[in-house]
């Protein structure tokens, strides 16, 4: 071959190496832009549902300490997880059973969900964007922003949102929208009035009689000490002396309108005689919370059904008084209800009695709602103890205590709330309203007496831990304030219970305010 063919011979065989180089480089090009073209297409901007995109700035509504590792109460969720989420959702249909589905899953894993889910994470308010869509909306505005106010069926509400709907508070458990508090299992009762108090159903409104009766025992401070039936053993702890009444607790209703047979009626017995000669009256108390852990509101419910049946329960309760030499009747209901009937029923119990048992010169008292919170608002069903009954007793025992747990147990200004409640805004003369104090703690429910066992200097304290347990209460120098309070506004100091005091008189709280009372 001759040397100008060699050339050409290259130069040829050069050329197609770069045409079929160049053909290769052109063919991987168009299968890339083809894939990137399919996974594009592929690629979701939103998630079946319409809610944006995980992969897209949204701001979740989340409680205040949350952790950020929880699933989101806005309703978005992750792809991979949206179908095992979804089926936990409609298996949850009713509230309980989506409370089930959370505690499975641990503490606060998974927030309840509504069966329908929003298309959008609700936000603060903004403008409105492209995809901003109410759950169940037209698509037109964002989900209205919660409100502290009054309960909007616009509003999206997530769990800790109080609201106020028909003269009450409501608290959100977990999210919700459209959902009418008083309806649904998702709002929690706080039995708060927001706004005016509203009076209880069918029951006739009487104004209060501040008249001073022309017993001055009655006007007198009072003293006011409950004696649990079940501590048969510990009549010789209490110093009687101290006090000025005694309430026997308890006397069992029965729903036909009837009492159980008395609990240790020998110490029952023993007690009045006890009291009777320290110059102090016995009174039998009627009910209380529960009978083994059986709330009783519903037996007096049934109880006092109709008038047979009022007057049925009302002549087993004096013959059990007269039976045993009581001084006279505390009805510790617990607690009647401003809806309904409840209010009427126990209205019609507490007249019948008064008549019966002033007649024949003895005494009814009742156990009432604190009326107050810790925070200073007022209890929706403390309106129940309406004015008629408040007139018909001889004077009122406020349960002061069990505010919550921890600190919002019994503290002082707590007291003083409740105490302004019953003579301020409900209008009663100070001689009627005798201030509870409790002689045990929260959220522990030891004994005062039980708590210097285990802490000797705790008598000058509110607050000890002891035994891994956190234990809130009254000490000396409160049960002291309290008692000071009460002596130059209201009636009355009253104790839950006598037995748990301490034996020491020197740190007694007994003792303390029989010495502020004086």
């Amino acid at each position: 071959m001759k040397k100008r063919e060699r050339l050409y011979f290259a130069l040829g065989g050069f050329g197609i190496g770069v045409l079929l180089m160049a053909v290769v480089w052109l063919c991987v090009s168009l299968m890339h832009n083809k894939n990137a073209a399919v996974s594009a297409d592929k690629a979701p901007s939103e998630n079946p549902s319409g809610s944006l995109n995980l992969s897209q700035s949204t701001t979740g509504v989340q409680t205040e300490g949350a952790d950020p590792t929880e699933v989101r109460t806005d309703g978005i969720e992750p792809t991979e997880n949206r179908t095992e989420v979804s089926s936990k959702t409609e298996a949850s249909s009713t509230p309980e059973k989506t409370e089930e589905a959370a505690e499975t899953v641990g503490h606060s894993t998974e927030a309840p969900k509504p069966t329908q889910k929003p298309t959008e994470a609700p936000k603060p308010p903004t403008a409105p964007t492209e995809n901003q869509n109410p759950p169940g909306g037209n698509g037109s505005t964002e989900a209205p922003a919660p409100s502290s106010g009054t309960w909007d069926r616009n509003a999206v509400y997530v769990g800790g949102d109080i609201v106020s709907y028909d003269g009450k508070q409501y608290r959100a458990k977990w999210w919700t929208q459209g959902e009418t508090p008083g309806s649904s299992d998702v709002w929690e009762n706080l039995g708060i009035v927001s706004g005016e108090a509203k009076p209880p159903e069918a029951v006739e409104n009487v104004p209060i009689d501040s008249s001073k009766p022309q017993n001055t025992e009655l006007t007198d401070f009072k003293v006011v000490g409950y004696y649990p039936s079940w501590q048969a053993d510990k009549l010789n702890f209490v110093d009687f002396g101290v006090l000025t009444h005694v309430c026997y607790a308890f006397a069992i209703p029965t729903s036909d309108g009837g009492l159980r047979d008395l609990e240790n009626p020998a110490t029952a017995r023993a007690l009045i005689d006890s009291a009777h000669s320290n110059g102090a009256k016995v009174l039998i108390s009627i009910g209380g919370w529960s009978y083994n852990d059986t709330p009783l509101e519903g037996v007096f419910m049934e109880a006092t059904s109709s008038d047979a049946k009022v007057k049925k329960f009302a002549e087993s309760i004096l013959a059990m008084c007269d039976k045993y030499g009581f001084d006279g009747v505390d009805m510790d209901w617990e607690h009647p209800r401003t809806d309904g009937t409840s209010a009427k029923q126990y209205e019609a119990l507490m007249l019948y009695l008064s008549e019966k048992l002033h007649a024949k010169g003895k005494l009814l008292t009742a156990a009432v709602l604190s009326g107050a919170t810790a925070d200073g608002n007022i209890y929706y069903d403390a309106a129940a103890h309406t004015n008629a009954v408040l007139n018909a007793v001889d004077f009122i025992n406020v349960m002061a205590y069990d505010g919550g747990d921890g600190e919002r147990h019994s503290q002082y200004d707590f007291a003083v709330n409740c105490g302004k409640y019953w003579k301020d805004t409900r209008g009663l003369p100070a001689y009627k309203v005798v201030l509870g104090v409790p002689f045990y703690a929260r959220p522990s429910w030891a004994g005062y007496g039980t708590i210097l066992e285990n802490v000797p200097d705790a008598y000058g304290k509110d607050h000890v831990s002891y035994n891994g347990m956190e234990a809130y209460y009254n000490g000396i120098d409160t049960i002291a304030k309290k008692t000071r309070y009460a002596k130059e506004n209201l009636g009355g100091i009253m104790i839950w219970e006598l037995t748990q005091d301490s034996t020491d008189k020197s740190k007694s709280l007994l003792q303390t305010i029989g010495k502020n009372a004086e």
